[in-house]
């Protein structure tokens, strides 16, 4: 199973991965992407390094899947305890001003990890596109069972103090209008976008997007999720969020997301 799986992912490496500029210019694809922000982080050299640790779980790079449970994990580290924030995962040579995690984690591995364990990327948040870039706001109609294989929850799971402690990303932003945590719900994989053979989330860093972007591989789908109508709404949870530099593991899933295994209960929560 998992030598076809690697096959696979194989072929998805050398069409989405490639020496990018240290500027990056604008995106596009076939459903093309906003142009994305200069100062990109430059991909890593070669193709993914593939181990199959047991019968269910592939490591690709940093980024581990396991087809059994279709759950992913990498490492990443807490990068703010307070403040604005309009990503919540970017690269470590990424936008780390307004993030609320930092990773180390080539984005092209978790983009080939999510294609081999079946998301489907959908294009739902983006207006339409002519061939030269602009568009009259029309959003694409997106199949349902397209939107349902795009959404996932993001889970982090962390130690502070010896305490075990798990929370979603959502548990741990609060939005300033309205003073309320964020609405539990999914966030929705709309995959990035490949320009000229370049993934543009690798060239970015942008990993996961409060405000909508479209060289994220993920996006929030809330109605407070406009760049220029919602810039400085979201702020961290302080009181959920530990010291900054805490590592911490996130795990990403189908939404909604599965029982817990049996006998693997899930560490306690962490209370916003």
């Amino acid at each position: 199973m998992f030598a076809l799986l690697r096959c696979l992912a194989l072929c998805l490496a050398i069409t989405s991965a490639g020496a990018a500029p240290s500027e990056p210019a604008g995106a596009t694809d076939a459903t093309p992407a906003a142009a994305p922000a200069t100062g990109g982080v430059e991909p890593a050299k070669g193709q993914a390094v593939f181990v199959q640790l047991d019968e269910n779980r592939l490591k690709i790079g940093e980024v581990e899947l396991n087809k059994h449970s279709r759950l992913i994990h990498f490492p990443a580290v807490f990068n703010q305890r307070d403040g604005l924030l309009e990503y919540v995962i970017v690269h470590d040579k990424g936008k780390v001003h307004e993030s609320l995690l930092r990773t180390s984690i080539n984005a092209t591995h978790l983009n080939i990890a999510l294609k081999l364990l079946g998301f489907e990327s959908s294009r739902e948040l983006f207006p339409l596109r002519d061939e030269e870039g602009g568009g009259d706001g029309l959003m694409p109609v997106v199949p349902p069972a397209v939107k349902a294989a795009a959404r996932v929850e993001i889970r982090l799971q962390w130690k502070d103090g010896g305490t075990a402690h798990s929370a979603t990303v959502n548990e741990c932003i609060k939005n300033t209008k309205n003073d309320k945590v964020m609405a539990a719900g999914p966030w929705i994989y709309g995959g990035s976008a490949v320009h000229e053979g370049r993934f543009v989330a690798e060239m970015t860093g942008d990993i996961v997007a409060i405000l909508t972007n479209e060289a994220a591989i993920f996006n929030f789908p809330g109605d407070s999720n406009k760049v220029g109508e919602n810039y400085g709404d979201w702020f961290v949870l302080t009181k959920v969020v530990p010291t900054i530099g805490t590592p911490v593991t996130v795990q990403i899933g189908p939404w909604p997301p599965a029982t817990a295994a049996a006998g693997q209960p899930r560490p306690e929560a962490a209370k916003p």
